[in-house]
């Protein structure tokens, strides 16, 4: 079956302005550029960053966390349960309220992350030279524009 040209023309307007897709197509390939660069050190992109997260956070509940990480709490719980696997991280609930658990990083975690920084700021200062940190600043302000076009999908 044919499409129309129309179609054709719609489909790849869609697809160049498609927000999405661009930002999909950027994670996989920032993704993979940092998994790359921080396999010496033992730590991958999501852990890296996760680790971050949680060596960061000025709340350590997982609930914050998860509001940070734009993440359900049950996403964010899986993957702590990575780090926490790993020995990297360590989840308590608070006696006074056994509804809250907070997230840190372990002693080991925190070598971990320390060991991993050198490599992402190498890879991070080549991805600076090549979009520049304006760009990336600019990518942070879009995510969080998208908040209130979507308040309800994204978080």
């Amino acid at each position: 079956m044919q499409h129309s040209p129309s179609l054709r023309h719609d489909a790849a307007d869609a697809l160049d302005r498609d927000a999405g897709w661009h930002l999909r197509r950027a994670a996989r390939q920032l993704t993979q550029f940092l998994d790359e660069s921080l396999a010496p050190s033992g730590v991958g992109a999501a852990q890296f960053s996760l680790m971050c997260l949680i060596a960061s956070a000025p709340d350590d509940t997982m609930g914050a966390l998860a509001d940070r990480a734009g993440l359900d709490q049950s996403t964010l719980s899986r993957n702590v349960d990575l780090l926490v696997k790993a020995g990297w991280a360590e989840v308590v609930t608070a006696e006074s309220d056994r509804r809250r658990r907070a997230v840190w990083l372990t002693e080991s975690g925190a070598r971990a992350l320390e060991i991993a920084m050198p490599y992402w700021r190498r890879a991070q200062a080549a991805i600076d030279a090549g979009i520049g940190r304006p760009m990336i600043k600019d990518l942070g302000a879009a995510v969080g524009a998208l908040r209130g076009v979507m308040p309800n999908s994204v978080r």
